[in-house]
């Protein structure tokens, strides 16, 4: 029996992980309030209770933008807190599972990253990601960074994927805007989930990029979004989306224009194609339904 222990147990991810529990995993969900991952004798109390074989760490700052006011706190949560956990881990042997992003990369490269494709974040958000994965990986070699991008899926209370977002401002009524020149991969946090448990069982360590198949524009992915949502019955008509760039949103933080994923490493892992966002879209569509 793998006892697991997930952290930010009312996040996406971890509402994701909830159905998949079967007879040979017990996972066992923990919110910030029971595991605050700046809270190191929280944590190395928890772990001695629960005792689990492995750690599933979903807990992170992500709101990318605010990352680069909010400095302090995001990096001791995305750089600080999982190096602690890690080393925590590491102490009673338990293997832990991280997860990273492709805002690691500076997006130069215009073809897809490999796990061994050198970073170069262009923002605070991207750097304090990467010094937490690396802090993870120098812990053990038993612990695991999973890399990922754009995560959407359904959850009966958080509603701040680009989804939600694009299906709030076409039912407003509101004018619809999206970048030509930010690429990278639609991930569906159900497959992240399911992936996240293969690995588990699996036992393989390091890095591995775990992203759905096909990049795509934030522009392309607004209209899909709406095509599906017309067909799904949760809008009338699809708005027009009006492309722009990047720069039209005046954004103070620099984001890598294309990041897409190179997910092979995973499928040999798993011995299966991580297979399409466009799935994930429709159920999560269903779900909202």
């Amino acid at each position: 029996m793998t006892k697991i222990l997930v952290t930010g147990g009312d996040g996406l991810l971890a509402y994701a992980l909830r159905p998949l529990s079967a007879p040979d995993c017990q996972l066992h969900f923990l919110a910030r309030s029971e595991f605050d991952i700046t809270n190191p004798g929280q944590m190395r109390n928890q772990l001695a209770a629960l005792n689990p074989n492995t750690v599933i760490n979903t807990a992170a700052y992500n709101l990318v933008d605010r990352c680069e006011q909010e400095r302090e706190l995001s990096w001791s949560v995305n750089a600080t807190a999982p190096g602690v956990l890690a080393g925590l881990c590491a102490e009673r042997n338990i293997r832990l599972v991280h997860y990273g992003t492709d805002y690691v990369f500076d997006g130069q490269k215009k073809s897809s990253y490999s796990e061994t494709d050198a970073p170069n974040p262009l923002n605070h958000y991207g750097a304090g990601k990467l010094a937490g994965e690396q802090a993870v990986l120098a812990a053990s070699p038993k612990h695991l960074v999973l890399r990922t991008s754009w995560v959407f899926g359904w959850h009966p209370t958080q509603t701040k994927t680009f989804v939600h977002s694009i299906l709030k401002a076409a039912r407003e009524g509101r004018p619809l805007k999206a970048t030509t020149d930010q690429i990278s991969v639609p991930t569906c946090a159900s497959d992240l989930a399911q992936w996240t448990l293969e690995l588990v069982r699996g036992q393989p360590s390091g890095l591995f990029h775990a992203v759905n198949d096909e990049g795509v524009s934030r522009f392309d992915w607004a209209k899909i979004i709406l095509e599906e949502a017309v067909r799904a019955g949760l809008v009338s008509a699809a708005p027009v989306v009006e492309p722009v760039l990047s720069s039209f949103f005046s954004s103070t933080m620099r984001r890598p224009d294309y990041t897409v994923l190179d997910n092979r490493k995973l499928a040999q892992q798993t011995g299966h194609p991580a297979g399409s966002w466009r799935g994930g879209l429709r159920k999560m569509l269903a779900q909202m339904k």
